[in-house]
């Protein structure tokens, strides 16, 4: 039989596994909430009143003139190049607005 303080331990994260379980995540190795823009793979929101926000893929945002596209912020081995709408030329582009870049 383990010792009492091993039991406790082993109950502990069992208990912690079968909760991520449920909650549909392992609650023993939930990450934190990371800005949206920073992994080549996302696909940000635009605000809720923004109807270029409506567009969920890089060429419906690029097929209406009004949107612009919203540039990558994670790291990079060459600095990210933006056509003269906010697109991605040599990285990825992460979402559609209204806004236009900088």
């Amino acid at each position: 039989m383990s010792p009492p303080i091993v039991q406790r331990a082993t109950h502990s994260l069992a208990s912690a596994a079968a909760i991520g379980w449920v909650l549909g995540a392992p609650a023993v190795l939930a990450a934190p909430d990371m800005p949206c823009g920073l992994q080549p793979n996302d696909w940000c929101p635009a605000a809720a009143s923004d109807p270029c926000g409506a567009h969920r893929a890089v060429e419906a945002c690029r097929a209406d003139t009004t949107c612009f596209g919203m540039p990558y912020r994670g790291e990079s081995v060459v600095a990210c190049a933006r056509d003269a709408r906010g697109f991605g030329i040599n990285c990825p582009t992460v979402g559609c607005t209204s806004d236009a870049p900088r």
